[in-house]
């Protein structure tokens, strides 16, 4: 099976949410959302830890797999919103990723009406980068 994900950077989460829809992915992941759905569901509202995040990241992302292999096994692609696009993030995500798909994966990045850039060595890291301007 292929795995793709395509990590966005982008200023708001409608242009996250217009990229996802229009391009037929088969799991959007949005760290900020589901950080938001996680204080909401909290009787203390507490701030879910970075761990509890992630290990509903990895939920997310398991049953994407099963659920593709379990349909027609032809590949799975990942749609995933930075907050912030920084080494320490995008070597977060390559780790997590290669871990859960104990395979190799396709990492691209599309940034979205973004006039700031990453520092040094963050787009290297990605396969292929594309930058969409939108009025």
């Amino acid at each position: 099976m292929n795995f793709k994900v395509e990590g966005i950077w982008c200023r708001t989460k409608t242009d996250f949410e217009k990229l996802y829809r229009s391009n037929g992915y088969d799991l959007a992941v949005s760290y900020s959302d589901i950080h938001s759905r996680l204080m909401k569901s909290d009787p203390y509202n507490k701030e879910p830890s970075d761990l509890i995040i992630s290990l509903y990241i990895r939920k997310m992302v398991k049953r994407a797999i099963n659920h593709k292999l379990e349909s027609d096994g032809d590949g799975l692609r990942i749609i995933y919103m930075f907050n912030t696009l920084d080494q320490d993030s995008v070597t977060g995500l390559i780790n997590f990723m290669s871990e859960l798909f104990n395979s190799k994966f396709e990492l691209n990045l599309i940034i979205i009406n973004r006039d700031d850039y990453p520092k040094k060595g963050v787009l290297s890291k990605f396969n292929n980068v594309r930058f969409i301007e939108n009025d």
